[in-house]
């Protein structure tokens, strides 16, 4: 992340880049940075944007040869392709002499590092993945967005709200939209305020459950499983 970031400072923008992994909240935020960074807001002309796995990879290289209209750089972003899992030979080739004034954004959410188009990208632009955050980023994360909004946390309501979210940020940052404003008129989030508002997630009770049915204790499995039936 960090070295998108300083690409965008220092304005030395590979031709290609590639951005997966499982933290699709920080994915959307990158992608939408090196777009923003590569080409001006509203200019169609320049930039094209593909999605799916049943993308024309000649109609991908014949629009890359085009030159960019009034404009530095044409922008061409490529998501969810299945292009990183599978053969993908034609557009693997052209990516080692792709032409001067265009640029590639891929976002796929799994790759295969043994393909081709791997190791193209790897070679001749720039990879970055995007993992799933530890608790510990999460929680200077969300102490940061509430210090914006002037708001306080303890610590041990800090881990009710991450025990009910998970540790997806997409859906962290709109349980915390939620918590700012139905504490508005408050300083401080109280445990009251995490259980009023925030959607406990599936998932987390399933962990449970399991973990309940392999400590063989049957009520507290069979609790959990009625209330995943009720969630």
């Amino acid at each position: 992340m960090k070295t998108i970031d300083n690409d965008i400072k220092t304005g030395q923008l590979k031709q290609v880049y590639l951005l997966y992994g499982e933290e699709q909240y920080l994915i959307r935020q990158y992608r939408d940075k090196l777009k923003k960074a590569m080409v001006a807001e509203g200019d169609t002309m320049n930039f094209s944007s593909f999605e799916g796995n049943d993308i024309n990879q000649k109609e991908i290289i014949d629009l890359a040869e085009t030159l960019p209209f009034f404009a530095d750089r044409r922008v061409i972003l490529i998501e969810d392709s299945g292009f990183f899992k599978s053969s993908c030979e034609d557009l693997a080739e052209y990516l080692t002499q792709v032409a001067p004034a265009t640029h590639f954004i891929f976002v796929e959410e799994e790759v295969d590092k043994r393909s081709k188009m791997y190791k193209t990208v790897k070679n001749n632009g720039k990879i970055v993945e995007f993992s799933a955050q530890s608790e510990e980023l999460l929680t200077r994360w969300i102490l940061t967005r509430l210090k914006k909004e002037g708001k306080n946390i303890t610590g041990s309501v800090m881990q009710l709200f991450l025990s009910r979210t998970g540790t997806d940020m997409g859906n962290i940052d709109r349980e915390l939209e939620k918590l700012i404003c139905y504490a508005l008129d408050r300083d401080v989030i109280t445990a009251e305020d995490v259980m009023a508002v925030t959607t406990e997630q599936t998932t987390n009770k399933i962990f449970e459950m399991v973990n309940a049915i392999a400590e063989h204790n049957q009520r507290k499995a069979l609790d959990l499983y009625y209330d995943l039936l009720t969630l």
